[in-house]
């Protein structure tokens, strides 16, 4: 990507398009980013068959003279179910060759994605599932889906600008899973940057000017004792670039304490929690020990739509946010002791690197 001073951002959006058979519908704009010498995108030569375009966004991500194009656009009903399929194209004008050519594609897209017990991902830490590792499309033609969100970032210290996405996908079950994608043209061509993966999807902001932006998101988030069908909390994260100018999340304020605890009873909502490991460098690390028994949150908070399917504990513990100080009722050695931590982030190191035993009978928290 060239980074002087001609890299001026240029972005306009396009208004929804009627019609389909490859976007047939025009744009209905009484200006045009673009060059008087460049014709508009041949939608119908670049959008699938039968899709109907919904937005066209111009933005220089490439930091050439015309700017690229951001096309969205909505499938026709496929499957048993009638699912309509999202789709997300960048074209780029191509000056020699003098035609419009798509330089990324979403549904061609295929990346890993992981949300059990990862940080990228509104899952609390779990253990992994026994299952071999899969390719998934960053949006799925058979399922039915949406892009919701599209935005151009200046990251952390970076002239060039990225392209941020969001998306839902459902297969018809219970879940809805959704991405946050972030991809950079740097190399001419497109770079995954970050991805996050969730049930419910997620949605953000960009927030901060010039070249020091981030997204500040928030998405649903689930607990080991909560039914899959519903999440009764919400979480904020942002999204920025570090010092080595790689994207990242960058702040979680899902709680961390660092133990993995059994219930003492199985599926008792008042149920102790025995701790049976404490993580090391966390925030337990130096004040619970294996052995020691929680009774209590002191003065917990208590959500109006549990739907517990095991103890209080676990999901008094998930409505706190990270930094906040709590005090917990132990029983250590025969005696009742109250212990106070200030919890940390599910972004921490030792959060990362906690590895559940492959035991749904304990829980990490």
């Amino acid at each position: 990507m060239h980074r002087g001073a001609a890299l001026a951002v240029v972005i306009a959006t396009f208004p929804l398009m009627a019609g389909c058979g490859g976007g047939s519908g025009k744009a209905k704009t009484s200006t045009s980013p673009l060059p008087a010498s460049v014709p508009s995108p041949n939608l119908a030569r670049i959008v699938p068959v039968n899709y109907r375009v919904k937005q066209i966004r111009y933005a220089k991500l490439l930091g050439r003279q015309v700017p690229e194009a951001v096309v969205s656009s909505k499938g026709p009903a496929v499957g048993n179910l009638g699912f309509h399929p999202a789709e997300l194209q960048v074209i780029s004008w191509d000056p020699i060759a003098k035609r419009w050519n798509v330089i990324y594609d979403a549904q061609k897209d295929r990346e890993y994605q992981q949300q059990f017990g990862a940080t990228d991902s509104n899952q609390y830490v779990s253990p992994l599932p026994d299952l071999p590792a899969a390719s998934t499309p960053i949006l799925d033609r058979t399922a039915a889906g949406d892009v919701n969100q599209i935005a151009f970032v200046h990251f952390r210290g970076e002239k060039r600008l990225d392209l941020v996405f969001g998306a839902t996908q459902s297969y018809g079950g219970s879940g809805v899973p959704g991405s946050i994608v972030v991809l950079g043209f740097e190399s001419g061509e497109a770079s995954l940057r970050y991805l996050w993966f969730g049930d419910g999807g997620a949605q953000f902001r960009v927030v901060g000017f010039g070249e020091n932006q981030t997204l500040a998101a928030s998405a649903r988030f689930w607990t080991p004792v909560d039914a899959h069908c519903c999440s009764v909390r919400a979480y904020s994260f942002v999204v920025g670039g570090d010092a080595q100018h790689t994207i990242t999340s960058i702040r979680d304020d899902r709680p961390w304490l660092g133990l993995f605890v059994k219930a003492l009873h199985q599926d008792a909502a008042d149920s102790p929690l025995e701790v049976v490991h404490v993580v090391g460098e966390s925030p337990a690390a130096t004040l619970f020990r294996t052995g020691d028994v929680i009774t209590e949150i002191v003065n917990a908070k208590v959500s109006k739509d549990q739907g517990l399917l095991g103890p209080a504990l676990v999901d008094q513990l998930a409505l706190e946010k990270a930094g906040s100080t709590t005090s917990f009722r132990v029983q250590r050695g025969g005696v009742t002791e109250t212990v106070t931590v200030k919890l940390g982030s599910y972004l921490d190191r030792s959060a990362q690197n906690a590895a559940p035993p492959n035991d749904l009978s304990i829980m990490a928290i």
